[in-house]
């Protein structure tokens, strides 16, 4: 009989210091940077969260009312990311906040590479059939672009 001897695994050192923290500002994006946090305080890390504005496209001729709730829109959004950064921080873990425009995939994934994070954290809310024809959820969009490492995380109960 042979005795097989398995070879060492080689042991891989993992060194987390930014983490790029995607949210949607709904209720959901609580969890998912709850999560980040944890991840955070065990790697000693240091968190940005970043939001994509992407204001939906107006389909009637456009007017001050409808530019108006955009803007309000935005900076609502605007001051819950501020919040968010603040609740982070009050958690002990350093953190900043970017309020980008644009595509979300591609404003996140350049994001990343411009702040060389270790790892991108977003979200996937188990999205419908129909807006996963549509190409709704971010996530496998951010995982496909990203220049680093990306945790996708799903709630428990979701």
């Amino acid at each position: 009989m042979t005795t097989v001897i398995p070879e060492p695994v080689k042991e891989l050192s993992i060194s987390i210091h930014k983490i790029l923290v995607a949210v949607d500002l709904t209720e959901n994006s609580e969890y998912t940077i709850g999560y980040a946090v944890q991840l955070a305080k065990s790697f000693h890390a240091s968190i940005v969260l970043v939001h994509v504005f992407e204001p939906h496209p107006m389909y009637e001729f456009p007017n001050e009312y409808a530019y108006d709730m955009i803007e309000n829109q935005r900076r609502e959004f605007e001051m819950h990311l501020v919040d968010n950064m603040d609740k982070v921080r009050a958690a002990g873990v350093a953190c900043e906040s970017a309020f980008l425009d644009g595509e979300p995939a591609e404003r996140i994934t350049a994001l990343a590479r411009q702040m060389d994070a270790d790892l991108i954290v977003t979200a996937s809310h188990h999205p419908t059939l129909l807006a996963r024809l549509f190409n709704l959820d971010k996530a496998p969009q951010i995982l496909h672009r990203a220049p680093c490492p990306v945790l996708v995380y799903h709630e428990k109960d979701a």
